[in-house]
C-alpha cells in the first residue's frame, strides 16, 4: 500500500510538472514571437535617394560652428558624389520633412556618437564636433563610402572608392552607439622626409575618416612654425588635435643661442660629459638642477608655447637617446627618469601659472623607461612609452623575446604607479625598416587587444607619405583597431583587399598574409635572430611563387587602377626578394663581397623605383645605409 500511494504521488508530481513545462515553452515561445518581430521591425530600408531625387534634407544647428557647418558639407558633398544629386544643407528646423539632423549631445565620451532614426528623420550626434564628424563619415562608409588611404599623389585620386548609386539606402537595424577603446590616436610626422603643406593636408583630411585624432610634427625638421598657419584650421574643423614638440630639449636651451655665446657666458648650464666638464653638446641633457638653467629653459618653452596657441599637446622630449649622466657626479641627481619628472612637473607648472590650455607629454624611453621610484609625475600629464628594440617576431606582450618582456615590465610598472593617461608609441612603421613591408592586421589585433587590456589610453605610429602604400593596409587597420580591437580583422582586412584590387582581391590578401608570416621572421627587421639558411630558402621559394601569381594577376587585371595596385605590390615583393637572398647570403656565410654586390643591386632597384609609393631613399649615401644594416662594415667596399 505504502508502495503504491508513493507511486500514485510521484504520478501526480509528474503531471503537474508536464503542464508548468507546456505552460513555460508556450510563454517562452511568445517573448520570442514578440522579441522576432519588435527585430524585424528596426531592420527595415531608409531610402535615402531613388529615381534622381534626394529624399532626405540634411539639417545642421541654426547657430553652427564651424566644425558642425564642415560637417553638414561633408555629408552633403559624399550624398551628392554617391548620387550624382544635390542635397539640401539647412540651417535650423525643417518642419515635419524627412531630414539627416547633425547635432551634439551630452554622453559620457567625448567622442561617442549616435546614429539613430527619430520620426521620419536620421539624427547623427555626438558629444562634441569632432564626434558629430565621425559620425557623418561612419554613416557615409554605411553607404558604401571607402576611405582607404589619404589622397597622396602617388594614388592618382583613387585613394578613396566612392561608388555611383542611384538608388541610395541606408540599413537601417536600430541605434548605431559607437565609443573608442582608445583616447589617443596618432599618426607621427615628426622628422618625415618629404613632408609639404599639400601632402600635410591630404593626410589631414583623412585622418577622422577613419578616426585617428590626433597628428604629431616636431619643431626643426618638420617646421611646424612654417606650416602652422596653413594647417591650423583644417585640423582644427575636423577635431584632429595638434601635438608639437618631439625630442627637443635643446629647441629651448643650446649653445648656439643669445649669439652663439650661451655656452661661454653659462657653461654650468650644460651637461657634463664623461671627463666630468661642461660640453655644449646636444647629445648631452642640460644641467636640468641649475635654478638659471631650467628658468631659462622654462621662459622659452612657455614662450613658445604662448606664440602657438594652437598647439594641445606639447612633447617635452629630452634629445634622441639623450645621455643624462656621463659623468659619475651627476648620479647624485638621481634617475634619469627622477630628473625628467622633476624638470616635467616644473613645466606644467609654469603652463598654468600662464593660463595656456595644452597638455605636456613625456617619454618613458631609453635611460628614462622605468618611472621613478622617487618623484611623483602629476597625474594630468601624458606619458608615452617607447618600445624601439620591439621585436616583431613576438607579441608585445610575449615573453619569449627578451626585449619585449622589459617593455612589459616597463609599462605595467607605469600602470601600477601612475593614475594618468599612458600610451603606446609603436612601430608598426619604422624608419630602421628601411621601407620594408611587415607584420599586418592579425598582428597588430593582438597587440591592440593587449594594449587596451593594460589599460592604455593611446596608440601612435609613426607614417610618411613616400612609401605610404608599403603599409596602408597597418595605417588603415590600426585605425579601426584603435576604435575598437576586438572588430573582425579579417573582415575589415577584405574591405582593404576588394575595393583596392578587384576581382583578384584573394590573391592579394593571400600575399598580404604571406608578407605577415615571413618578413618579421626571415626578413631584415632589426631584433628579428637571422635563422638557417635552409629556413630562409623555404620563405624565399614561398615569395617566388606567389610573385608568379601577382604577375598572373595583374595581366589579366582589365581595371587601370587595380592593374596599378599590383604593380605596385609586386614592388614590394621584389623588395622582399632582395632582402629574403641578402639574408640567405648572410646566414649561408656567402664572402662579404658578394654580399655587398647583392646589395648594390638592391639599391639600384630602390633608386628606380623611389616616387612610386613604395619605398623612400635619402639620396645621401644610401648604398652605405644599406650595407650597414646588414651588418657590413668593410668601408673600403663603399668606396
Amino acid at each position: 500500500m505504502l508502495a503504491n500511494k508513493s507511486l500514485s504521488a510521484d504520478s501526480s508530481m509528474t503531471t503537474s510538472g508536464i503542464r508548468f513545462f507546456v505552460k513555460a515553452i508556450g510563454l517562452l515561445c511568445l517573448i520570442s514571437l514578440i522579441v522576432s518581430n519588435t527585430a524585424f521591425a528596426a531592420q527595415r530600408t531608409i531610402i535615402i535617394h531613388s529615381k534622381g531625387t534626394p529624399k532626405f534634407d540634411v539639417v545642421i544647428p541654426e547657430n553652427e560652428s564651424t566644425s558642425q557647418k564642415f560637417a553638414g558639407l561633408e555629408l552633403v558633398k559624399y550624398l551628392q558624389k554617391l548620387t550624382g544629386s544635390t542635397f539640401k544643407l539647412l540651417n535650423g528646423a525643417n518642419g515635419n520633412k524627412p531630414s539627416i539632423i547633425l547635432r551634439n549631445a551630452s554622453r559620457d565620451a567625448r567622442e561617442a556618437y549616435n546614429i539613430r532614426e527619430s520620426g521620419n528623420s536620421l539624427i547623427l550626434e555626438g558629444n562634441s564636433d569632432a564626434a558629430v564628424l565621425y559620425a557623418v563619415y561612419d554613416f557615409l562608409e554605411r553607404l558604401g563610402c571607402v576611405w582607404l588611404a589619404p589622397d597622396f599623389d602617388h594614388y592618382k585620386g583613387k585613394a578613396e572608392i566612392i561608388p555611383l548609386k542611384k538608388e541610395l539606402s541606408f540599413n537601417y537595424n536600430g541605434k548605431i552607439s559607437e565609443t573608442p577603446a582608445l583616447e589617443y590616436r596618432k599618426l607621427d610626422v615628426a622628422g618625415a622626409r618629404n613632408n609639404t603643406v599639400e601632402n600635410l593636408r591630404q593626410l589631414i583630411e583623412w585622418m577622422p575618416k577613419v578616426r585617428y585624432n590626433t597628428l604629431r610634427l616636431q619643431m626643426g625638421k618638420a617646421k611646424w612654425e612654417k606650416w602652422s598657419a596653413d594647417l591650423t584650421p583644417g585640423m582644427k574643423k575636423r577635431g584632429v588635435s595638434i601635438e608639437v614638440g618631439g625630442h627637443g630639449y635643446q629647441n629651448f636651451l643650446n649653445a648656439g643661442m643669445e649669439g652663439g655665446t650661451l655656452f661661454k657666458r653659462n657653461p654650468e648650464w650644460f651637461g657634463k660629459d664623461s671627463t666630468c666638464n661642461y660640453n655644449p653638446s646636444d647629445r648631452l641633457v642640460f644641467n636640468t638642477e641649475d635654478p638659471e638653467a631650467v628658468d631659462y629653459f622654462l621662459t622659452n618653452v612657455v614662450n613658445y608655447l604662448k606664440s602657438h596657441p594652437e598647439i594641445e599637446i606639447f612633447d617635452l622630449w629630452p634629445p634622441d637617446v639623450g645621455r643624462w649622466a656621463d659623468c659619475p657626479d651627476w648620479k647624485k641627481y638621481g634617475t634619469a627618469q627622477d630628473r625628467q619628472i622633476r624638470l616635467t612637473n616644473k613645466l606644467n607648472a609654469a603652463v598654468k601659472r600662464a593660463g595656456l590650455d595644452v597638455k605636456i607629454e613625456i617619454i618613458a624611453y631609453s635611460f628614462a623607461l622605468f618611472p621613478s621610484d622617487k618623484e611623483v609625475l602629476d597625474k594630468d600629464v601624458l606619458v608615452e612609452i617607447c618600445p624601439i628594440d620591439q621585436s616583431f617576431e613576438y607579441q608585445i606582450n610575449d615573453p619569449s623575446a627578451p626585449t619585449n618582456a622589459e617593455y612589459v615590465k616597463a609599462i605595467m610598472a607605469w600602470r601600477k604607479s601612475f593614475p594618468g593617461n599612458i600610451s603606446f608609441y609603436s612601430y608598426y612603421r619604422k624608419q630602421a625598416w628601411r621601407s620594408l613591408a611587415n607584420i599586418g592586421p592579425h598582428y597588430l589585433q593582438k597587440d591592440m587587444q593587449w594594449i587596451k587590456s593594460v589599460p592604455m589610453s593611446g596608440i601612435s605610429c609613426y607614417a610618411e607619405q613616400g612609401d605610404w602604400f608599403s603599409y596602408e593596409l597597418n595605417h588603415y587597420t590600426l585605425a579601426k583597431l584603435a576604435w575598437d580591437p576586438g572588430i573582425n580583422v579579417d573582415s575589415l582586412s577584405a574591405i582593404f583587399y576588394k575595393n583596392r584590387y578587384g576581382k583578384k582581391w584573394e590573391t592579394a590578401r593571400n600575399a598580404y598574409q604571406l608578407i605577415e608570416k615571413t618578413v618579421p621572421v626571415y626578413g631584415s627587421i632589426p631584433f628579428s635572430t637571422l635563422k638557417s639558411p635552409e629556413a630562409i630558402k623555404r620563405a624565399q621559394n614561398s615569395i617566388h611563387a606567389e610573385m608568379a601569381r601577382l604577375r598572373s594577376a595583374s595581366e589579366i587585371s582589365t581595371d587601370p587602377e587595380v592593374k596599378a595596385n599590383f604593380v605596385r605590390l609586386l614592388l614590394v615583393f621584389e623588395y622582399i626578394r632582395f632582402d629574403l637572398n641578402i639574408q640567405h647570403s648572410r646566414a649561408a656565410a656567402i664572402p662579404k663581397e658578394q654580399i655587398f654586390t647583392e646589395v648594390r643591386k638592391l639599391v639600384d632597384f630602390l633608386e628606380a623605383n623611389a616616387g612610386k609609393g613604395v619605398v623612400i631613399l635619402t639620396g645621401n649615401n644610401d648604398y652605405a645605409r644599406f650595407t650597414k644594416k646588414y651588418g657590413l662594415t668593410n668601408q673600403s667596399l663603399l668606396d
